[in-house]
């Protein structure tokens, strides 16, 4: 008997909860928690809409997709997962490749304007018949040999500039208060002057505050701080295995003292202390000294290619849309 999909549903809260939470292979950008802070922060305009998966073999997959009203809502564009982070498929069970060719071809078939980064830690995705649209990649250390193996292949500069950090007085530690989260976005805008249109993205206060509301043992920002002020932050996300480095800033005037690196240190050495598998530093957003930073830090790169599907009714309204604007 062939291997087939029998059912297709919509998942419940505690169902997506609880796959996200034991799948091996999940990220925090697959959470319920992740698509939330985006509805919210979208007004929205973005919309979690999470389907179960059942197989003929009894084996279950969740797709746990967004979607982006467009035009005020006439076109839908499914997201894989928001900000354009890794998505794709979770299970509790060891799919087949066959399980996942049939979750590919329902995916394509149902979701014809669809934005889809691969995620690069599931053991079957790169082996399925993805056609993707953009070749990508992020840089990931595997933290199963232990921090001091880690430590030893960090250039010379980085584990220096960290004992640095420490002599000069720079001090780690984890927000607690709103304060200390407002205190890490005047550092982010003042790194949003410094970085001007090269920033690969610009976020309001609006959706700090929100991470802030969850308070997720799942979201941490990591702060710098030197005589009490803070100068440089970190803003990690975590699941079962993974531990990802998604957003940071620092104040340039104290780029000499390091914190950027002592942050790093600590942040790495506390993830491999909890036994997690993956420190993520994320797809660099095509900046080469970003790249060459995290290189520097012994990280290896693996794929994270992305799916970019429009269908032609996206097209025309879109083009229509544009065209209308300007009359």
């Amino acid at each position: 008997m062939s291997l087939e999909i029998s059912d297709v549903r919509p998942a419940t809260d505690s169902e997506w909860d609880n796959i996200w939470k034991n799948c091996d292979y999940a990220t925090y950008f697959h959470s319920r928690e992740w698509a939330a802070i985006w509805q919210k922060y979208s007004k929205g305009k973005i919309n979690s809409a999470a389907m179960l998966i059942t197989f003929s073999d009894g084996e279950l997959a969740l797709l746990p997709f967004s979607y982006i009203k467009i035009l005020k809502g006439f076109i839908k564009q499914c997201i894989s997962s928001p900000a354009g982070t890794f998505g794709g498929w979770l299970s509790l069970s060891e799919l087949s490749e066959n399980h996942g060719n049939l979750l590919y071809e329902y995916i394509i078939t149902n979701y014809k304007n669809l934005m889809w980064r691969l995620n690069p830690f599931d053991p079957i995705v790169m082996r399925v018949r993805v056609s993707s649209s953009k070749w990508d990649e992020t840089q990931v250390l595997n933290l199963d040999r232990g921090f001091d193996s880690i430590y030893k292949d960090w250039t010379k500069g980085h584990s220096s500039a960290a004992r640095k950090a420490q002599k000069a007085g720079v001090k780690i530690k984890e927000a607690v208060s709103f304060r200390d989260w407002k205190d890490y976005y005047r550092v982010y805008e003042d790194s949003l002057k410094r970085w001007g249109p090269s920033a690969s993205s610009s976020y309001e206060c609006d959706l700090f505050q929100y991470m802030y509301n969850f308070s997720s043992p799942n979201i941490k920002l990591w702060l710098a701080t030197y005589l009490d002020q803070v100068i440089s932050g970190a803003l990690c996300f975590y699941a079962k295995r993974h531990v990802v480095y998604w957003h940071g800033a620092a104040l340039s005037d104290y780029f000499s003292m390091r914190p950027v690196n002592l942050l790093m240190y600590e942040i790495i050495k506390d993830a491999c202390e909890h036994r997690y598998h993956w420190f993520d530093f994320n797809p660099s957003g095509g900046h080469e000294g970003v790249e060459k930073f995290k290189s520097s830090f012994g990280a290896k790169k693996i794929a994270c290619p992305v799916v970019d599907r429009k269908g032609s009714v996206f097209g025309i309204v879109t083009a229509i849309y544009s065209l209308t604007r300007h009359l």
